[in-house]
């Protein structure tokens, strides 16, 4: 083809591409995941598209998965997908098309992995691979939270699964299945690196099965010399008889390459999945599962376009072009080659089902019967998110797999776990004490920030001109709860019987006055609730919950002091509420407890919380600690190495805190709270909790005190509930 001939069919292409788009006058969306860190492409290379009229724009995504949805809704066009993302496509029904390769190297495959075996343990003739591995030492790679090194959990078990049978012991959790199998099978191993998140977990089982670790370098975890892709094939060389390893690696370590070598080939052999060998020289060498490259994927009415579009990267030097081709060079994560077309654009599936092994890593069968973890969601989105949460964690090998139910309430999910129809739900703080006290949950996981301030706080807040300058001026004065049996009342309530050596009696007269939102809810008479919510706030005859009515009454003066919490005092100071009863900006200040004079608050707790029964097994709860861990492990906020397929922490659906808060930094157990920087703030409520009996009050320890002053204080919430909690 001439050069004019070329140049006037991308001419054409560039034109299909300006009339297909979802964007403004035809333009092609390109949906862009922004990288952690310093360096950001979108806001670098995005304006480039817009002033030189590249008929490209961009849209930022929460995550791929977000920009897969928006892609099988129209939104936006196309995107950059990992081959993962295409499994999970394929899993959730979306209907697009992958459209280009994005090959760095010139090979079929970004990822070939081999076995490699000592060739002390291969035995002459045709045998199995069962007969030639078996007992052997195996220098295992490791298992990474990164897509291709060492490897992930899922191409991890499947090349488990083509050496071993599955063991389905129900008193096991399925790790611990998976772990025990593979110390059966080998005579020993180097397993290094973590077996599961949970450090104090995966201790436990490499000491209870060491032979895992017995031809390790002294370590067994990331630090090992025999750990991932370089310390395998170093273990191979030193100590061991096979490993599996990609095959790049493998050429590079033992000379097959133009660069030095570290060790004879001559002394070792490729296995293949039949039991047969092959020389490491070979030309062909036997693969037992490829990993396809990156891919440009579009929605199928875009498809054409964007190939187009892509192949006319082709005809630039976009690596050194400052131009719009080069801004989307550099948004597509073009490195060292260009776009490789696919024609015609073909389904996820059929893309993947080139690459050997890969479909079938993720097609693997589970024990008879299944396990699977259920969480209860209270809304649609909620289960929304949570069911794509799922089909990532499916997709890297997390298991059991996490499943979703729906429940109208938190009290309704609540009542599922009660009784085992749900295994778990996520509440905030707010619902902590209650839920455990009615419900018989507790937490097994807590959503932790390390920023103090943004942990659920309960700070006491007074107008400065009121002169009350220490806790114990608060006695007898009227008092402002965001809500009846939340995180403030019992914060409250703890703190003062603690602080001041009170009986449940004697708290029936700390204050004069309460309004306690939410009594009305409870089962209980019009008097009662009319003495506790007569100076609450109401808006169409309904009473006013939260944080906002609570701190209006002090800066209204219809209380005295306002439970709140210190981000809505932070917000109140720095102007940020923009109701009206705020403009007058009165001065409010905090009354510190002495105990706590550096961060003010009465007691902190962790924004959210994972609640299961109270009567799990140690194996159920090990098996739920590990689903979740892994799913934060991957998805959560570990930078650098958050998996930006999706975001458990980040918006869904243009909403913020779906499911999760989006300021959680990582899922924690209860051990977090003997851990650096947290054992050093005071007054956590759930510490105090797990060690205190302060709270054994019941409704009869308030009849005597009620009946002779009949005064509306807080005595009359504490004598209607039976306020009991389990430690």
């Amino acid at each position: 083809m001439s050069s004019v001939s070329v140049i006037i069919f991308l001419f054409y292409c560039i034109s299909v591409v300006f009339s297909q788009g979802s964007g403004n006058q035809g333009n092609l969306r390109l949906c862009i995941v922004e990288g952690r860190g310093t360096y950001k492409r979108a806001a670098r290379h995005c304006p480039i598209l817009d002033q030189e009229d590249s008929k490209v724009e961009c849209v930022l995504g929460t995550d791929r998965l977000d920009c897969l949805r928006r892609i099988s809704k129209g939104t936006v066009d196309f995107g950059v997908f990992s081959p993962e993302d295409l499994v999970a496509a394929q899993w959730a029904g979306v209907d697009v098309l992958v459209t280009n390769e994005l090959r760095s190297k010139p090979k079929p495959f970004e990822r070939s992995v081999v076995a490699v075996a000592n060739r002390r343990i291969l035995l002459d003739g045709m045998t199995s691979l069962h007969a030639v591995m078996q007992n052997a030492t195996l220098c295992h790679p490791g298992v990474g939270v990164d897509d291709i090194r060492p490897m992930s959990d899922t191409l991890s078990g499947y090349l488990e699964s083509l050496v071993l049978e599955r063991a389905c012991d129900p008193k096991l959790s399925l790790t611990e299945n998976r772990i025990k199998s593979l110390a059966q099978f080998f005579g020993k191993a180097c397993k290094a690196g973590p077996w599961v998140p949970d450090q104090w977990r995966d201790a436990e089982l490499k000491r209870r099965y060491r032979s895992l670790c017995a031809a390790c370098g002294g370590r067994c975890d990331t630090n090992d010399p025999y750990w991932g892709n370089q310390g395998a094939l170093t273990c191979l060389a030193e100590v061991g008889d096979v490993t599996w390893a990609e095959l790049e690696d493998v050429q590079t370590y033992f000379g097959l390459t133009q660069r030095e070598g570290h060790a004879s080939a001559d002394r070792f052999a490729y296995l293949c999945r039949d039991g047969s060998f092959m020389d490491l020289d070979g030309s062909e060498p036997c693969v037992w599962l490829h990993r396809p490259w990156p891919v440009i994927v579009a929605k199928r009415k875009s498809a054409e376009s964007v190939a187009a579009l892509a192949s006319s990267l082709r005809a630039s030097s976009v690596l050194v072009d400052h131009h719009w081709r080069g801004a989307l060079a550099a948004l597509l994560e073009i490195h060292l080659g260009l776009p490789d077309p696919l024609q015609p654009p073909v389904t996820p599936m059929d893309y993947l089902a080139r690459a050997k092994g890969f479909r079938e890593a993720y097609s693997q069968s589970g024990c008879d019967p299944p396990r699977h973890i259920t969480l209860c969601t209270t809304t649609i989105l909620e289960k929304n998110k949570c069911e794509w949460l799922s089909e990532a964690g499916a997709v890297y090998g997390i298991a059991p797999p996490l499943q979703c139910s729906l429940g109208g309430s938190t009290r309704d999910c609540l009542h599922a776990v009660a009784r085992g129809a749900s295994d778990v739900v996520i509440t905030s703080s707010e619902w902590l004490v209650a839920a455990m006290r009615d419900y018989s949950v507790a937490p097994v996981l807590h959503e932790a920030t390390p920023i103090v301030e943004r942990t659920s706080t309960v700070v006491a807040v007074v107008r400065a001109d009121a002169g009350i300058t220490d806790m114990s001026m608060l006695k007898g004065k009227k008092a402002s709860f965001p809500s009846y049996d939340g995180v403030a009342w019992h914060s409250v309530v703890r703190y003062f019987m603690r602080k001041d050596n009170l009986t449940c009696g004697d708290m029936g007269q700390y204050f004069a006055e309460v309004c306690a939102p939410g009594i009305e809810s409870h089962n209980v008479s019009r008097n009662v609730i009319k003495k506790l919510t007569k100076s609450c706030y109401t808006d169409d005859g309904v009473i006013m919950a939260g944080e906002l009515p609570a701190l209006r009454a002090v800066i209204e003066g219809k209380s005295d002091v306002a439970f709140i919490s210190m981000n809505t005092y932070n917000m109140y100071t720095a102007q940020q509420i923009t109701e009206d009863w705020a403009s007058s900006q009165k001065k409010l200040v905090p009354v510190c407890p002495e105990e706590n004079k550096k961060y003010c608050f009465i007691s902190w707790s962790n924004i959210g919380h994972i609640l299961a029964s109270k009567n799990l097994t140690t194996m159920r709860r090990q098996e739920i600690i590990n689903v979740f861990t892994k799913l934060d492990q991957l998805f959560g906020k570990h930078y650098p190495f958050h998996n930006a397929m999706f975001s458990m922490y980040g918006p869904f659906n243009f909403k913020l805190n779906i499911l999760f808060h989006n300021d959680t930094k990582m899922l924690a157990t209860d051990d977090m709270l003997n851990t650096h920087p947290y054992d050093n703030i005071p007054l956590n409520l759930e510490r105090s909790l797990r060690n205190s009996n302060i709270d054994s009050c019941r409704s009869s320890d308030f009849v005597g005190s009620f009946g002779a002053n009949m005064k509306p204080s807080i005595l009359l919430i504490l004598s209607l509930v039976v306020y009991v909690i389990r430690t």
